[in-house]
């Protein structure tokens, strides 16, 4: 299927999937949404419309801020001279 790519063990088992959000996005949305409800039916602040535009919120500037990575070695040297 276009735009879903499965990450397999050694053993050839599925352990992971990756969906391209442009193509899937809204099914993936559905999907999430349905998965949070039904894991975690007696916790109603999961559910509440602040906190899930809030979340929204936050994983759209995730989307639009890629990861960066550190030099932990430079952080490290940093501490320990109290940079």
């Amino acid at each position: 299927m276009k735009g879903i790519e499965y990450i397999i063990d050694d053993q050839g088992d599925k352990t992971a999937v990756v969906i391209n959000l442009e193509q899937w996005g809204k099914e993936w949305e559905a999907f999430y949404n349905l998965l949070l409800k039904q894991s975690f039916p007696s916790e109603s602040w999961l559910h509440e419309d602040s906190f899930s535009k809030k979340l929204d919120k936050a994983l759209q500037w995730n989307h639009n801020h890629p990861s960066q990575l550190s030099n932990l070695d430079l952080l490290e040297a940093q501490i320990l001279n109290n940079e």
